[in-house]
């Protein structure tokens, strides 16, 4: 219990400061004249002196749900005032043949009113209730509709898949490609080449070697493929 009146503000525990943001929230919407000046001074104060994130995340969560409840309290307001203007002045006597059917009708409307009413009271109550047992456990109350009409919510970001980079190899003394052009096929260092050329010279010539005359191991002559002797010395090969 000491933990949550570690924080202060103004020598005030933070939960202590939220709690009363919630109580302020609900006397809203039971009373608008009476509490809407305490409303404005208290929210000025928290958001003008930096106060804690859990202040002020009480703060707007109190006045959103009080705003929200009196609106709806408003509504059933102008229901209960259309139903006694308008079915009140019906006289029953101009129905006398629909007096059932006129006296349901009325009973309806008032039950809807009344029931209605009382449900929405229940929630009001029921929602700050949660919200004050969430502050005394200690726990944040992070609802995503109050989120998103405060700007609190981030968005989020459209998810691209990174593209491969390209690599290719740079011939010596070339200028690099312009902005748009593909590049210049690899190439291949200078060993590689060359053994990349043996082998297609020998791929696409493989009786080459066999027309290529024999050396004499004695004196170097280069003589005819098939002979015995050489023809320069005689000896033989």
């Amino acid at each position: 219990m000491e933990k949550l009146y570690e924080k202060k503000n103004f020598g005030i525990p933070v939960t202590i400061l939220s709690l009363l943001a919630y109580l302020i929230g609900y006397s809203l919407t039971q009373s608008i004249s009476g509490t809407l000046l305490v409303a404005v001074l208290f929210a000025f104060v928290v958001f003008s002196f930096d106060f804690d994130v859990k202040v002020k995340n009480a703060v707007k969560h109190s006045f959103i749900f009080a705003t929200f409840a009196r609106l709806i309290l408003f509504f059933f307001d102008i229901f209960g005032a259309l139903v006694n203007t308008f079915v009140g002045r019906i006289s029953i006597s101009s129905l006398s043949d629909y007096l059932y059917d006129y006296n349901f009708f009325k009973r309806f409307l008032s039950y809807f009113h009344s029931y209605g009413l009382l449900l929405v009271e229940i929630a009001i109550i029921v929602i700050f209730g949660i919200c004050i047992i969430m502050t005394l456990a200690d726990k944040d109350i992070n609802i995503g509709f109050v989120a998103t009409i405060l700007g609190d919510k981030p968005r989020k970001q459209k998810y691209h898949q990174p593209q491969q980079p390209t690599y290719y190899q740079q011939a010596p003394n070339q200028a690099p490609p312009a902005p748009g052009v593909p590049p210049a096929p690899a190439v291949p260092p200078a060993p590689q080449m060359q053994q990349a050329v043996q082998e297609q010279a020998a791929t696409q010539a493989p009786g080459a070697s066999d027309n290529k005359g024999k050396f004499c191991p004695n004196c170097g002559k280069e003589n005819i493929s098939g002979a015995v002797f050489c023809a320069g010395c005689g000896t033989k090969i």
